[in-house]
């Protein structure tokens, strides 16, 4: 009898090892690029924001909880092509690699130039931009098309042309903008619709925007997997929620109506 007794709490026990061991599995560490709201940001030490929503959206789908962490834009594309830190990787560029599982487009951004609508700048195109300070964010050469990346790429040394300067947090971008160390802001407009409603004490000043759709196609962000039936299952999941409005309902909830009333779609004025 005690036999039996002490064999049941062995076998209580490994079970209990087993569902532990079980629920970890099922727990996920993601990258996110780092301070990019509405996209992903640090709220009260919180990691939250329209990618993050949505990635622990379809990962639930999936069956996974998700261990976000917040990482540079130096570090997160690294991340992507080799790193072996994370199992999923959110918010980068489609890449090549035959060692990585790219997923679906998951957000496209509308990036477009903007600069200070009293300066008039003649701002029609890329070539346009030639002469004047221009600020976006890093890498961006590598995802604004090939008369962007012919204009701006690094030159053999790996220095940036002088008057452009990348910057690796977008809240300081905005600032370089307003504080008119820049001439141009390279950004996109949910980005900057977020930053004006919410840093305008910082900046304290309000003047009207000329925007320049000057770019051939919307930016598009991907995410990146190591497992190729994950990705299969994650992309399955994404079209749902497209299809269903909840995709939408995530967005809408940090680009709303107050949000969007802010950056007309016409493309003329702020």
């Amino acid at each position: 009898m005690q036999t039996m007794r002490l064999l049941a709490q062995m076998i209580a026990v490994l079970c209990v090892g087993s569902s532990v061991w079980a629920k970890s599995e099922k727990t996920l560490a993601v990258a996110f690029g780092k301070a990019r709201p509405p996209y992903a940001f640090l709220e009260n030490e919180q990691l939250r924001g329209i990618e993050v929503d949505l990635a622990r959206e379809v990962l639930s789908r999936m069956g996974y909880q998700m261990k976000p962490q917040s990482i540079s834009p130096y570090r997160i594309e690294a991340e992507a092509k080799h790193g072996n830190s994370f199992d999923v990787v959110v918010g980068v560029p489609l890449g090549s690699d035959g060692s990585r599982y790219y997923s679906q487009a998951f957000v496209i951004y509308n990036n477009v130039a903007m600069s200070f609508k009293a300066r008039k700048l003649p701002v029609k195109s890329v070539k346009d931009l030639q002469g004047l300070r221009v600020g976006a964010w890093v890498n961006a050469w590598k995802d604004l098309g090939k008369d962007f990346s012919r204009h701006f790429s690094p030159r053999a040394s790996g220095i940036l042309p002088n008057m452009y300067v990348e910057f690796a947090k977008q809240d300081e971008q905005y600032k370089a903008f307003w504080n008119e160390k820049i001439d141009v802001l390279i950004m996109d407009r949910s980005i900057f619709a977020w930053f004006r409603k919410t840093m305008v004490p910082q900046v304290g000043v309000l003047e009207d925007i000329e925007v320049f759709p000057i770019f051939e196609e919307p930016n598009k962000s991907y995410v990146v997997f190591r497992d190729q039936k994950m990705r299969n299952d994650f992309d399955r999941e994404l079209k749902k929620m497209r299809d269903s409005g909840v995709y939408e309902r995530i967005v809408n909830n940090y680009v709303g109506e107050k949000l969007a009333a802010m950056f007309k779609t016409n493309g003329k004025t702020h």
